[in-house]
Order: structure tokens, then C-alpha cells, then sequence
């Protein structure tokens, strides 16, 4: 499993923009509450390669607090059965990614509840952290496979077996 960048290191206090950790979008400290704006928002969100965020258009540039994630996944479901099935997520931004390749997916430990916490990559190295009902969805999907002598958990999607292993935090 890839290792991530960190998902807690984008606390910029001083951008006009600003994520939370529910992955609420703000604009100078008002929440925005109309879901197009923040959708609209979504598709200029840009990360540099030293982990900054921001909203890029051919205009302008301006920088964006990430205070974990800037996204969630609030659906996942499968079509499909065995290991020829498919997994889908929809993230809180109405995104829908097919899970089709192990670089997509993460899991860190969650050290409050004693459990993991999964990330999608959703596009460039920007993730979705899964909601606590989507990680335990995605958890029950799971069961024990057999791969090269040894038992693996994890699930199948897109003819590929895909373990949940917990990486390190980096």
C-alpha cells in the first residue's frame, strides 16, 4: 500500500478559504452554505507538490486551509459479484470514482477509536476521507482471501484484490 502525505498539515490561518474537519468550505470566516457554490469550488481545488492547496483559475490563485481533508466520501457500493465486481465512492462534492487501482487507497489508524481511517485519492494527490458509516460499509465488504499462501483482508474491485493494510503516517 503507497504511502500518503500527511492529511493534517494544511492548517493555513491565513487563507481566505478555509476546509474544516468535516469538510465544510468556508470564505473569510462565513461557512458557504449554497452546495453548488462549494461544488463549483471543488473542481479548481489544486495541491502543489509541497502539499499546499489552492484554488487555481486562469485568473487567479488563492491559497486554501485544509484543516484534514478536503473532501469526504458519503457513499460506497459495488455492482457486480466475487471478484468480478466493482466498488464506487461519491464523495460530499457529487465526484464518483470507480475503485480501480491500489494507489488510490489509504489507511491510517485512528489512535481515538482504536480503528482505521481510509483516503481515496480523488485526482493529483487530493484525497477524500471516508465518513465513519462509509469505512464501516467498506469494512463489511471485506473478508479473508487467500493470496500467495497467506490470508488477506480486504475486497475485490476491478479484478483486483485490494488489502486493507494500515500504512504510517509520514
Amino acid at each position: 500500500m503507497p504511502k500518503t502525505n500527511n492529511n493534517y498539515q494544511n492548517k493555513d490561518p491565513q487563507a481566505k478559504f478555509q476546509i474544516d474537519g468535516e469538510c465544510r468550505w468556508f470564505y473569510d470566516g462565513t461557512e458557504i452554505k449554497r452546495h453548488a457554490m462549494v461544488c463549483l469550488f471543488s473542481r479548481y481545488l489544486k495541491r502543489d507538490s509541497d502539499g499546499a492547496y489552492n484554488i487555481v483559475t486562469p485568473y487567479e490563485r488563492v491559497a486554501v486551509g485544509v484543516e484534514h481533508a478536503p473532501f469526504k466520501v458519503i457513499n460506497i457500493w459495488m455492482k457486480g459479484k466475487g471478484n468480478s465486481c466493482n466498488f464506487f465512492v461519491e464523495t460530499n462534492v457529487n465526484d464518483i470514482i470507480k475503485i480501480e487501482t491500489e494507489d488510490q487507497l489509504s489507511y491510517l489508524a485512528d489512535e481515538k477509536n482504536q480503528g482505521i481511517v481510509p483516503y481515496i485519492n480523488i485526482r493529483e494527490n487530493i484525497t477524500a476521507v471516508f465518513t465513519r458509516s462509509c469505512m464501516l460499509d467498506l469494512i463489511n465488504y471485506c473478508d479473508y482471501h487467500e493470496v500467495n499462501g497467506l490470508q488477506t483482508f480486504g475486497f475485490w474491485s476491478n479484478r483486483t484484490l485490494f488489502p486493507v493494510n494500515l500504512i504510517e503516517d509520514s
